[in-house]
């Protein structure tokens, strides 16, 4: 019987992939025995992979839902709260500065009322900066407020200087602002002229305030109280992939076996074997890694919800320091009195009529307001404008209105603080988390399911 070697002459060679032929011949050969080894062990080897990365690189999302990195973020938050409060408090003092003329002896409280509020503010930042070291995005944001924080404490000095010499402040005493520079007129021209200059420099640190630093503060606070709900979201892809890859992996090695049984009619393979045992011990290790999820995911709603009403209190209680400090820069010697009240009036801060539902507790009387201290810059009526002053002072009706409104939210915000603390206090304890252990059994899982087809496609060739 001739055969052909196919190096004769008039003998034409057809390549694996060459027309219908060659891919019928290429089909045939991805369906023997050797090229489903081959397949199935590349595809579980991917597999593996995949599992072994997901176990590893899910650490960090599945350790921001216990309750250890939740009291963080909630303790980062009261740093940021006392920021903004006392960033508030700074505005206030500063604003009830040019309410009295320098010659009054009040004044001097007053400025240092101011100094000691920014000093506090200060001081939580220096800290705050030094537990930050970790946290980039939260050290810029503190470094963006110490920057702004000074722009404003430059135009508060400013207009203090151009307002006149404190009486009042001993010869030892600190001052609040460094002295003048050479080129800068202080306390010249008359009373009036002054008032006027400081005012306007009063106005811009407010305005400042207002438009960048509480905005910067507020960021930060909503920075880090929504840390753990950033948390929540990123986890749930993680979780995911943590119990669907070692069940699809698992099921594949199942598949593997029970297809090459069939084939070679042989009893288990033992590498595979050994990948199956790696594979559910993996899944039951990244399993209890994520044991306190479900009890954490039920938590996080009402979490939210608390955070949220923690935040409309917090804005709030900035609101009614900020108008507070608008009644003060109307009544001062401002170049725009009518626009503070515009101001005021925009913060929604003033008793709602009778019979208007919802709490009144945070909002304050405007009678006197109306009737005493905004007229007061037009009045004609002698001592009307000491008298609106003494009004809207701690002592006064309006001050003591705003006391008591600030005094409530204070509160309510302290029962809210007491509430989210709790809430996460509730939270699990994050377990401890098995991914680096789990990549190693994942390499063995492979090793073995390797070592198994190894054999059986050598048996083969």
């Amino acid at each position: 019987m001739a055969s052909h070697t196919g190096n004769e002459s008039g003998v034409d060679r057809v390549g694996p992939a060459a027309g219908p032929g060659g891919t019928r011949r290429l089909r045939d050969l991805l369906r023997t025995t050797p090229a489903l080894l081959v397949l199935s062990g590349a595809v579980l080897l991917a597999a593996l992979a995949a599992t072994a990365v997901v176990a590893v690189q899910s650490r960090t999302a599945a350790s921001a839902l216990g309750g250890r990195s939740a009291a963080t973020a909630v303790n980062t938050s009261t740093t940021a709260r006392q920021i903004y409060q006392g960033l508030a408090d700074a505005d206030v003092a500063a604003s009830a500065v040019f309410l009295l003329p320098p010659a009054e002896t009040r004044r001097a409280s007053l400025v240092a009322a101011y100094d000691a509020a920014v000093h506090r503010v200060e001081r939580t930042l220096t800290d705050s900066m030094g537990n930050a070291a970790g946290d980039p995005d939260r050290l810029t944001r503190l470094a963006t407020i110490a920057a702004r924080l000074k722009v404003y404490r430059d135009v508060v000095c400013a207009a203090v200087r151009a307002s006149g010499p404190l009486s009042g402040a001993g010869a030892g005493d600190p001052s609040p602002c460094p002295p003048a520079g050479a080129t800068e007129q202080v306390g010249t021209g008359s009373p009036a002229v002054r008032a006027v200059l400081a005012s306007a420099y009063a106005r811009q640190a407010s305005h400042y305030m207002s438009t960048e630093l509480l905005a910067a503060a507020q960021g930060l606070w909503n920075y880090d109280t929504r840390l753990l709900l950033d948390a929540r979201a990123a986890a749930r892809p993680w979780l995911a992939a943590s119990v669907l890859l070692p069940l699809s992996t698992l099921a594949a090695l199942v598949a593997v076996q029970v297809w090459l049984r069939r084939r070679t009619r042989r009893r288990l393979n033992a590498g595979l074997l050994l990948a199956s045992v790696g594979t559910a011990a993996l899944l039951a290790m990244l399993a209890s890694s994520w044991w306190h999820w479900p009890q954490a995911d039920r938590g996080f709603p009402a979490l939210e919800r608390a955070i949220d009403a923690q935040s409309a209190t917090q804005q709030r209680l900035g609101a009614l320091l900020a108008g507070r400090a608008d009644v003060y820069l109307g009544l001062g010697a401002s170049v725009d009195p009518a626009g503070h009240r515009a101001d005021f009036d925009r913060r929604d801060l003033c008793l709602a009529p009778a019979g208007t539902p919802g709490p009144q507790t945070d909002r304050i009387d405007c009678t006197a307001l109306t009737r005493t201290v905004w007229p007061a810059r037009q009045s004609r009526t002698p001592d009307a404008f000491r008298d609106a002053v003494d009004t809207v002072l701690a002592d006064g009706s309006a001050g003591q209105a705003f006391v008591a409104a600030e005094g409530h939210l204070l509160n309510e915000l302290t029962t809210r603080n007491e509430e989210v603390s709790r809430m996460v206090a509730d939270l699990p304890e994050t377990p401890r988390h098995l991914g680096a252990a789990a990549a190693w059994v994942t390499l063995l899982a492979a090793a073995g399911g390797l070592a198994g087809l190894r054999r059986r496609y050598l048996e083969y060739q």
